[in-house]
């Protein structure tokens, strides 16, 4: 998230926002479900 960090620190909103949707895109691609809290190690143990 450094790109994002930079488009704050120079106020450069629109990069600002193409860098949280591009992030938002890549985790959606993945499988990921964009408010899940537990950690990956949670989501790896099986329930039983």
């Amino acid at each position: 998230m450094r790109l994002l960090k930079l488009a704050v620190k120079t106020q450069r909103w629109d990069l600002a926002a193409h860098t949280i949707v591009l992030a938002t895109a890549q985790q959606l691609k993945k499988g990921e479900r964009p408010h899940d809290k537990r950690s990956k190690e949670e989501k790896r143990r099986t329930k039983g």
